[in-house]
This record gives structure tokens, sequence and C-alpha cells, in this order.
């Protein structure tokens, strides 16, 4: 049977990255990542990944392989973000709204009732400014507050199991896969490498 483009190109990188008397002991394929297991090393091959196509950790440094459903991580954010600045400038527009200043500068008059050199139109102006400005904040807390629900739709439907490879020192290694391919490939690196979690995450 003939090899996967997939199994060539990790068996031709991985016959370069191991170190001298360094044994492949288990080969886990993940969708269209592969797990290998080493005497001395973890190593991930992800050619579809959206970071890194090549990770590895030392097997002292593995302390968990385990499931977890995760979206993608743009949209939490700009989800957050837009919900913060929404809330502030709806917040700030209200405050501005309800605090009279509008009024205040709206009925406003020169002593004795009498415009002294522009300075009754300018308090008109003014007040006409300043409902433009509070008018603009709302309009914009609420574009941005919308956006945030759209943005948090879209992370909520990213979401996918994915198998988490944790390492000390550095990020864990993520690799999407089906939830039991998942589940299988975890229990794999944990049975090989030691680590006796069997914790799952959603």
């Amino acid at each position: 049977m003939s090899e996967s483009p997939l199994s060539q190109t990790s068996d031709d990188r991985l016959a370069e990255l191991l170190f001298a008397g360094e044994e492949v002991e288990e080969e886990i394929p993940v969708g269209g990542a592969r797990i290998v297991v080493t005497s001395h090393r973890v190593l991930a091959f992800t050619p579809e990944g959206d970071e890194r196509l090549f990770d590895h950790a030392d097997r002292p440094n593995v302390v968990d392989a385990r499931v977890r459903t995760a979206g993608r991580g743009q949209y939490l954010s700009w989800a957050v973000r837009s919900m913060v600045y929404g809330g502030v400038l709806v917040g700030f527009g209200t405050l501005l709204h309800n605090s009279g200043v509008l009024a205040t500068v709206g009925g406003s008059n020169v002593p004795g009732g009498r415009a002294i050199g522009g300075v009754d139109r300018a308090i008109r102006v003014a007040s006409d400014l300043f409902g433009v400005l509070t008018d603009v904040f709302l309009f914009l807390g609420v574009a941005l507050l919308v956006l945030a629900a759209a943005f948090a739709v879209r992370y909520y439907a990213s979401q996918s199991e994915e198998l988490v490879i944790e390492r000390l020192g550095r990020d864990a290694i993520c690799i999407p896969a089906d939830a039991e391919r998942a589940e299988t490939a975890a229990r794999q690196i944990r049975g090989i490498v030691g680590t006796s979690s069997n914790r799952r995450n959603d």
C-alpha cells in the first residue's frame, strides 16, 4: 500500500529531525496531522495548521494530553473588544443625553435677551453640535454591540474538538480533530509518555 503525501513528507522531515540515538516508538494519525512519539520527544506534524507546520516537546515536559472544545480566538477577541467599546459609547451617549447638558446649553440666553457679538448664535450651534455628537455616540455604540453579537455567533459556530498536548514552559500543542479520534490519540500519548490525566474539557 502506498504512503499518503503526508506520510512521505513527514518521513522525509522526520529523518532530518531525529537526534542521534533517538528512536520512533509510535506514530499516531490525527485528522490531517500526525503525532510521532520517540524515545526523547513528542513531535507534531501539522501541514494544515494555521500557525506552525511542525512542533515538538521533550517527553519529560509533556504533562497531559486531552481533548477540548475551542473556537477561533480572533472571533472571541473581536467580540469582547466590540462589546466593551460599544458599551462605553452607548453609556457615554446616554449619560450625555440624560445629564441635561443639551437642555442647559440650548436654553442659555444672553443677559437682557439681546444677542451680543453673535454669542446667542454660537450657543445654539454648540447645542446642535452636542446633539449630533450624542446621536453619533449612540449610533456607533449600538453598531458595535451588534457587531459584538455577530462575532460571538461566529465564535460559537467555529467551535470544534481539538487534541491538546500540554507541555511545561511553553504553549500547548493544539491539533483540530474529530472528538473520537482526538480522544483515542490522547489516550495513546498518555499511555506512552506516562501522564496519568484522563480529563476532558468541553
